[in-house]
């Protein structure tokens, strides 16, 4: 009987230390992730609407409050440089959308862990943020004013395909 006890003592001691060992692996480590995790995205629109506060009304953006400009704010959990891009599209989905501004972020970047744009909505159909190359042509969107759009921020890994995103629905006037 006390070879059994023996045993029986050595095969709990060994579970034992082979249960506790297992946490300290790479590949269960929730801080290992490399992949960009969207952690905020906020809107403030034409009329200091913003999305950070709760229970905020509706958002909408006027080409003539303001001269059209709004904001466009983000917090990112990123251990390695990612891309962040400012979208619109007719729908909640990234898919047809329209990319209005993008940009890296990161360690050395203007941007890191978040970042915000000031953006333009003109009375001609066209947006741009302060980092855009460019005004883009948003008419294709518009059936007649006012419109309900909605602006989607997607943040994507730059090492893989990994890409989320989080959207407001917003009226054009």
């Amino acid at each position: 009987m006390p070879k059994f006890l023996s045993y029986f003592a050595l095969v709990t001691a060994v579970l034992f230390l082979v249960g506790c060992g297992g946490s300290g692996s790479a590949a269960s480590d929730p801080g290992e992730d490399y992949r960009p995790e969207l952690r905020a995205f906020d809107i403030i629109d034409s009329y200091d609407t913003d999305t950070a506060k709760p229970n905020h009304p509706p958002l909408a953006l006027s080409p003539y409050f303001y001269d059209g400009l709004f904001e466009v704010f983000w917090s990112v959990n990123s251990l390695e440089d990612y891309t962040v891009s400012l979208r619109i599209n007719d729908r909640a989905s990234i898919a047809n959308s329209i990319l209005i501004s993008s940009q890296v972020c990161g360690a050395g970047f203007a941007c890191d862990q978040g970042g915000g744009w000031i953006c333009e909505y003109t009375n001609d159909f066209f947006m741009s943020c302060d980092t855009s190359s460019r005004e883009v042509d948003i008419y294709p969107l518009i059936d007649q004013l006012p419109q309900r759009v909605f602006l989607l921020l997607e943040v994507c890994d730059r090492n893989s395909g990994y890409c989320e995103y989080d959207y407001y629905p917003v009226t054009l006037e």
